[in-house]
């Protein structure tokens, strides 16, 4: 999909709200960045609660267990708080030991200590081990719905990393293209994240500390580590506003007319034009599209789960 520069320039086009002649714009940037974020969580929420086969959102994350400690966070953005699909324990933390563990009610909580955990229960993104992990050389594996990372434009391109270690760094300078002037900018926002050319992530929720205004340098905040493991910074990486940012949507390529014409028929609506109600049709006819593509089985031959582990093969 491309980026959201690209779908922000359509959006106005369809939407009649081109820049003026001296390249001002009645609507703002953000606004539309917003507009096409909403049609992102809605589209994340339907194809969600179609709860079909295909996970196109699910995810993985690795847990060292500690000893006698009984709640675990998932270090990322777990879906609505609640969509995990799967958790598994590993007493070794090998690959070859995992087992699946049985999703149990809060009743049958056991605060017990056992070398071999055999459920777990969740709570406000937590998951909870049952009976308590008696010593610090398990893993747990936890297969998740994933939130999709929200959309912001690029703000900066990194010309220099300073102090860059394994888990954090103490400035980057940002080139000539800085913004400074949107509301918010680099001087007022909170977060930041770093992404490459393609959105990948670089690096998640910076903190901001200082920003020199003058020199285009950016100093993150006092007590500042890196967010997840592998997270770095190069020359050539891009500036992005917020937690969780980057500038390419992660839903399916097929989805990309849907978040355009989403944001059009907002445009269309603030200006009460004649034409929102040929869009809103447009918009359903594509939801429904993209809900039937995802919710359609494959062709792929579909074994029955086996709860009974000891018939596994």
């Amino acid at each position: 999909m491309r980026r959201i520069d690209y779908l922000i320039t359509e959006a106005r086009r369809i939407g009649k709200n081109d820049p003026n002649t001296d390249s001002t714009v009645a609507t703002t940037d953000e606004e539309i960045i917003q507009y096409i974020n909403d049609a992102q969580d809605e589209l994340q929420g339907l194809i969600s609660s179609l709860k079909g086969v295909d996970s196109i959102f699910n995810a993985d994350t690795i847990i060292s267990v500690v000893a006698n400690q009984e709640a675990y966070v998932i270090p990322d953005r777990l879906f609505v708080n609640k969509e995990i699909d799967l958790v598994e324990y590993s007493a070794t933390g090998s690959l070859t030991d995992y087992v699946v563990l049985d999703k149990i009610s809060i009743f049958n909580r056991d605060t017990n200590n056992s070398s071999y955990p055999s459920g777990y229960w969740r709570r406000q993104g937590k998951v909870y081990i049952n009976p308590i992990p008696s010593t610090s050389t398990g893993t747990l594996r936890v297969s998740y719905e994933r939130t999709l990372d929200d959309l912001d434009k690029r703000r900066g391109v990194v010309s220099t990393v300073n102090g860059l270690t394994s888990t954090g760094f103490t400035s980057i300078v940002l080139d000539s293209t800085a913004d400074e002037t949107s509301n918010p900018n680099l001087s007022t926002i909170d977060y930041i994240s770093i992404v490459d050319k393609d959105g990948a992530r670089a690096a998640y929720n910076i903190p901001v500390g200082t920003y020199d205004t003058g020199t285009n340098t950016l100093t993150p905040a006092a007590g500042f580590t890196f967010e997840l493991a592998g997270d770095t910074i190069v020359a050539g990486n891009y500036v992005v506003f917020g937690k969780w940012r980057t500038t390419h949507a992660q839903l399916p390529d097929e989805a990309e007319s849907y978040l355009i014409h989403f944001a059009a028929e907002m445009l269309l609506h603030k200006d009460s034009s004649n034409d929102a109600a040929m869009h809103s049709a447009k918009l359903t006819s594509l939801r429904n599209q993209i809900l039937k593509s995802i919710a359609s089985q494959t062709s792929e031959i579909q074994r029955i789960p086996q709860f009974n582990r000891s018939y596994w093969w």
